[in-house]
């Protein structure tokens, strides 16, 4: 099966991998919830409470000279 893996402290999403369903329950912070398209300066992150993917977006520093 297909899994979504996130951070357990802040449900920012870290990639992908493939486990046996058997698996699902004995790791934690994945989802096989796929998380939504996201863009350049955007990053999806998983709520555990709700179940569901958000996409947030990143704040850039334009003052990177100091």
């Amino acid at each position: 099966m297909r899994v979504f893996y996130f951070s357990p402290e802040s449900g920012i999403y870290q990639g992908e991998g493939f486990l046996d369903e058997r698996d699902l329950e004995t790791v934690d912070a994945l989802t096989p919830i796929a998380p939504p398209r996201y863009r350049k300066g955007e990053v999806p992150v998983f709520s555990v409470t709700s179940q569901r993917w958000m996409i947030l977006k990143v704040a850039q520093n334009t003052n990177l000279s100091q």
